[in-house]
This record gives structure tokens, C-alpha cells and sequence, in this order.
């Protein structure tokens, strides 16, 4: 189930790609299972028919992203991963964000507790949804970090693997789930998003637990990305939070820049690392790039592994 441009509702087309595009990390690893690639695209195909219901009809999942008083990017995609366990054949979600304390101190949170109908089992799935760039040597898994540098792919990882994934072994949450009549059969982990390589990077190296066919984007600094693109005709879109999920469109009432003026723009003014989608100059239906233009001194000082 392809995102394209038969959709035109964000929010479902922000579904379908959480649905189908591939985790940042697939396989068996020790107790848990991170799904695979081929997983996501079986489960797309079965979503297909809903998701052209939804898009002809999108007022229920409208309400749902509009009820949420979180709306960070990572609340935004467990909200559209929750309207698929609620719409899909295979799974019946049992609870959602259900909490464990110990006398007066949080253990912890279950991100997903559902019933795989398919599988006959009951399911902990903790996800994640993270974008991350790559400095230095990029197949280290400790080189991987978010723009404004306080996240890393290897510390989130480690959270998901050891301890989050984990929690039911915890003995209040065993207290927890007896209380609620549930058994957890299976972990699944689950961690989506895109991974960015440095622009002037020619071959893309990704850590070994990488999915081969993870969604890629380039990062660069004013000067790498001027010499990248000014003589391609490109127009750019600045992209808020909410729209860094699925490939986007220039709607009429959106400001695009050129490649000149995004240089000048941050070349004469501090600011923070920003998304930008990069579009035909004739078609502004189509994003053909994805990247992150960041300032000229971003991570100078940061210490990588090589």
C-alpha cells in the first residue's frame, strides 16, 4: 500500500504510511521480536480497503488526533497505530498506556497490550517512532542522533530492548496484569521513522541491525547543501512536527523557498535543525527529497565513535 498522491487527506495518508512503511529495525533480537519489512507490507495490503474508506470518510479518525492533548510526533503515531489495532481484522486492542506503579513510584508503561486473533496470543508491543542523523561513522549505532542532539538511536535501542520491552517480568506489573486477567504470550518492539545521512556521504553504511530497506533522507550544513542544490530546480517546504511522517504536498495557503533563499536565510540568522521537503519547481504534488538543513556549526563539538 504505496502513500501517494490518491490520498488526499494528511491524516490518512500520515496512517497509511505509518502502516506500511518499514520499521528502522526488523527481526528476532534475544526476547523480542522488532517485525520485518514483509510483515508491515502484509499488514498494508489487508488495511488497504480501510484505508480508502477512511480516506473517502475521514471524520472518525479526524476526531480521534483531535482529542489528544499530546501532540507531540511520537503521540501522533501511537494514536494512528491505536485507530489500526482498533480497525483491523487480526488484533483487538486490549489497553493502551496502561501505567505500573509500586507504592507511589511509576515502573514503567505498557504502550500496547493486544490480542493477535491470528497468532492466538496476547501481545506487549512498545513503539517508537524516531528520526535520527547520522555523524561520522555511520554504520556505529552510537554515531545516530536526533537534530537537536539529545536523543540517540543506540540509547533508545538499549531503553526499548532491556527495559521497556521487559516490563512485564517487573513484579508490580505481574500484580498489574493478574489484576486485569492478562497474560502477555509475546514482546513486540517496533521502531519507525527515518534515518538521515550526512549529504556529502556517496554510500549509505547503516548500523548491522538496520532494515536494509529503511526510509532514508540526507542531512547538510548551508554550505554542503548550496553546493548540492543550487543547480537543480527545487522549491522547498519547512516542515512543522506534524508533517514529518508521510511525503507531503505544497498546499496553496504553504510558503515555499527557493534554494537561495533558504542559504540566506541561514546564513544571516541562527536557527534550530530544520525538515525540509524538496519539490519539482513544476510539480509541488510530488516531494522528490527529504532532508535536514542544519546550521553551520551543528554537533562541532560532539564526540563520535569511529
Amino acid at each position: 500500500m504505496p502513500v501517494d498522491s490518491l490520498i488526499h487527506d494528511s491524516e490518512v495518508k500520515d496512517l497509511a504510511w505509518v502502516i506500511s512503511n518499514p520499521p528502522l529495525i526488523q527481526g528476532e533480537i534475544n526476547h523480542c521480536n522488532w517485525t520485518t519489512s514483509t510483515f508491515w507490507q502484509h499488514e498494508a495490503a489487508c488495511f488497504d480497503s480501510a484505508i480508502k474508506n477512511n480516506n473517502a470518510n475521514p471524520s472518525k479518525l479526524h476526531q480521534l488526533i483531535t482529542e489528544q492533548k499530546d501532540h507531540r510526533l511520537g503521540h501522533r503515531f501511537e494514536t494512528l497505530l491505536a485507530f489500526w489495532f482498533k480497525n483491523s481484522e487480526r488484533y483487538e486492542l486490549i489497553t493502551q498506556n496502561l501505567q505500573v506503579r509500586d507504592s507511589e513510584r511509576t515502573i514503567g508503561e505498557f504502550d500496547f497490550i493486544v490480542k493477535d486473533k491470528k497468532a492466538g496470543q496476547v501481545q506487549h508491543w512498545e513503539v517508537a517512532c524516531k528520526f535520527y542523523l547520522g555523524i561520522g561513522d555511520t554504520q556505529d549505532i552510537e554515531n545516530w542522533h536526533g537534530p537537536m542532539l539529545k536523543d540517540r538511536l543506540a540509547k533508545k535501542y538499549e531503553q526499548m530492548q532491556t527495559s521497556q520491552s521487559i516490563l512485564s517480568k517487573h513484579p508490580a506489573a505481574q500484580t498489574s496484569l493478574k489484576a486485569l486477567n492478562i497474560k502477555i504470550d509475546q514482546t513486540i518492539c517496533v521502531m519507525k521513522g527515518r534515518l538521515f545521512y550526512p549529504i556529502e556521504q556517496a554510500t549509505k553504511l547503516a548500523p548491522d541491525l538496520i532494515s536494509p530497506n529503511h526510509q532514508q533522507g540526507w542531512w547538510a550544513r548551508p554550505s554542503a547543501f548550496k553546493q548540492h542544490f543550487m543547480d537543480i530546480d527545487l522549491v522547498w517546504l519547512a516542515l512543522r512536527k506534524d508533517q514529518w511522517l508521510s511525503p507531503q504536498l505544497i498546499q496553496p495557503n504553504e510558503k515555499c523557498y527557493t534554494t537561495y533563499e533558504l542559504v540566506q536565510s541561514a546564513v544571516t540568522g541562527s536557527f534550530p535543525p530544520l525538515c525540509i521537503a524538496g519539490f519539482d519547481s513544476k510539480d509541488l504534488q510530488n516531494e522528490v527529497t527529504r532532508g535536514f538543513l542544519v546550521p553551520e556549526n551543528w554537533a562541532h563539538n560532539l564526540t563520535t565513535v569511529s
